[in-house]
């Protein structure tokens, strides 16, 4: 017997425990990132609960459990009437009072939520640089110049940095990184939609995501991926700042924000 063989590892097992999992919560988990993501904007109305059932091929009660869930969370709100129906709430409506709270109590979750952004989103656009079509490079230029529109109302300029960030995600062309940033943006737009909307927020990122597209425009890898980290750190720290102002009492004494544990 060789040295290898003669060692006992022990390891330990990384099993989960079993949970179960309704169809209802399925269709609520998609519906709840599609909205998230901006992906159904405010106030549209999204398809009827026999329609939902048609796409997700289940059952209207599973649709009507999975709608009420969305209502709940302020999410969407039931109209009656001639023009009634289901519509997407704006997010950022009651954002401040809805989400804080939840988000000051998460904070050490949502911290590994920015790290682990700062290792995917940074090398999605090295990767980008290197194999974007212009065709991309053109629908990246069309959302970001429309971004930067004084007129641009606040959801719309939310729903634009999605966008902006989820096609460099996706020009990355690399499935898992872009399902990663997908669920991350899904994580954090909560935390974004407390920050405040005015002629600086909307200058600074726009000279931030211009800074990127002439990085990637020139195909250069390296500084795509310099810029998108110091683009996010920023963000995560400016979160953290408006997340926890005025609150002294409620900061963590250690390990606040990215930078104090990069």
């Amino acid at each position: 017997m060789n040295g290898c063989d003669a060692v006992s590892l022990n390891l330990p097992l990384q099993f989960e425990k079993v949970t179960s999992k309704k169809i209802s919560d399925f269709i609520f988990g998609q519906l709840e990132e599609a909205i998230i993501l901006k992906e159904l904007k405010s106030e549209e109305q999204i398809p009827s609960e026999r329609e939902l059932a048609v796409i997700f091929g289940a059952s209207r009660l599973a649709v009507r459990e999975a709608l009420a869930q969305l209502e709940e969370l302020g999410l969407v709100e039931k109209r009656v009437g001639a023009k009634g129906g289901t519509f997407i709430l704006p997010l950022t409506l009651n954002s401040h009072r809805r989400n804080r709270e939840e988000l000051i109590r998460n904070w050490n979750a949502l911290l590994e939520v920015f790290e682990y952004r700062t290792i995917v989103e940074p090398q999605a656009a090295y990767l980008a640089a290197r194999k974007m079509t212009d065709e991309a490079l053109g629908k990246l230029k069309e959302y970001i110049e429309a971004s930067a529109d004084p007129d641009c109302p606040r959801e719309t300029f939310r729903a634009l940095d999605v966008q902006i960030h989820l096609s460099v995600a996706k020009a990355s062309a690399n499935a898992y990184l872009y399902r990663s940033i997908r669920q991350i943006r899904t994580k954090i737009n909560p935390a974004l939609d407390l920050m405040p909307y005015n002629d600086a927020i909307r200058s600074h990122n726009n000279e931030e995501h211009q800074a990127l597209y002439q990085a990637l425009s020139r195909r250069d890898a390296e500084a795509s991926r310099a810029i998108m980290f110091r683009h996010i750190s920023q963000s995560a720290d400016a979160i953290y700042s408006r997340i926890f102002e005025e609150r002294e009492d409620t900061l963590p004494t250690q390990n606040s924000t990215l930078t104090s544990r990069s």
